[in-house]
């Protein structure tokens, strides 16, 4: 978080900077991996969307959609569930005095062997305190938190650690091995599917 009132901000005469704290597998953790999808499959089950959501469409007129999902339906889901995460990484990143050229929409990796220079662009962002443990949900007028550092959490689908990974300020270099995700990122950043896969109201 930001520095408290009567403190130094140590980082405020810094230049802006982004480091890599750490990239994570999602299926690295057989067991884990087996568990998260399961829980991905389960909250887009009708039954189990949240109270709001259920009031939502009730008052729609749509309460006759809040039924279980057909297995087929379920087992296409955990399809694509796959599909997505069995090659992505969760990268976090600690980012330190950022300026208005910072965004997070620049970090991607470019493969220089695809004929289209395919990229893998960043998905589902999730800000964090400098700290890591705790979630800042930024004003989405300003899009980004207001403290000088913070940690941004993001999916790179098909990561390729040998490819550097593409940011604001230049090219980043990430570590060659990952790690298998931590409970504390699974809780804070959980994932969400991509449009047009993702069919059921979160």
């Amino acid at each position: 978080m930001g520095a408290a009132q009567g403190q130094i901000d140590v980082t405020a005469d810094k230049p802006p900077s982004l480091s890599i704290l750490g990239v994570y597998s999602f299926s690295a953790d057989k067991a884990n991996y087996a568990r998260i999808i399961q829980e991905l499959v389960d909250s887009h089950d009708p039954p189990n969307f949240s109270e709001e959501v259920k009031a939502i469409l009730r008052n729609a007129g749509r309460g006759n959609e809040l039924v279980p999902l057909p297995d087929e339906d379920r087992q296409e889901l955990e399809r694509d569930l796959r599909f997505y995460l069995d090659g992505a990484a969760l990268l976090e990143v600690l980012v330190t005095s950022p300026d208005s050229r910072f965004t997070v929409r620049d970090f991607a990796q470019v493969d220089p062997t695809n004929p289209k220079d395919h990229s893998e662009m960043a998905w589902n962002e999730t800000f964090l305190t400098a700290d890591g443990e705790t979630v800042i949900e930024a004003d989405y007028r300003q899009r980004l938190p207001a403290p000088s550092q913070y940690r941004v959490v993001f999916v790179i689908h098909r990561w390729e650690p040998r490819l550097p990974l593409r940011s604001s300020y230049g090219e980043l270099q990430a570590p060659p091995t990952l790690q298998k995700l931590s409970e504390r990122l699974w809780r804070l950043a959980p994932y969400d599917l991509p449009e047009p896969s993702a069919r059921a109201i979160r």
